[in-house]
């Protein structure tokens, strides 16, 4: 996928991509769950400022059709696989993440 043609590009929230099942208004910043046990829960940025703000970046074919997604400090994928390693990181992050994840995955089989 040469760079000229293929440029990772930053999603706005009003993308369809954000509602496709759930209104998605924000990309959630989840830590990993032991930077978040560590804090007591206190923070989500590992890096502090560094990586305060969350990215959800895409390649988009010529039709304008998202064909990779991709996201930058956050670990997205914790909010769906520590469901029973603690119940408090599973409430506090599962719901935004399944939603985010659950409007990815349909947007991928319908476009």
């Amino acid at each position: 996928m040469p760079a000229p043609e293929y440029v990772i590009e930053d999603v706005p929230i009003t993308d369809p991509i954000f509602h496709q099942m759930f209104e998605v208004k924000r990309v959630p910043q989840v830590s990993n769950i032991r930077f978040w046990r560590a804090t007591g829960g206190a923070s989500t940025s590992e890096r502090g400022a560094e990586s305060a703000t969350v990215h959800f970046g895409a390649i988009r074919d010529k039709h304008r059709r998202i064909i990779a997604v991709m996201t930058h400090n956050t670990d997205i994928s914790d909010s769906w696989e520590r469901e029973t390693d603690d119940p408090g990181f599973f409430q506090q992050f599962s719901p935004d993440g399944y939603a985010l994840g659950i409007d990815v995955v349909l947007y991928a089989l319908t476009h």
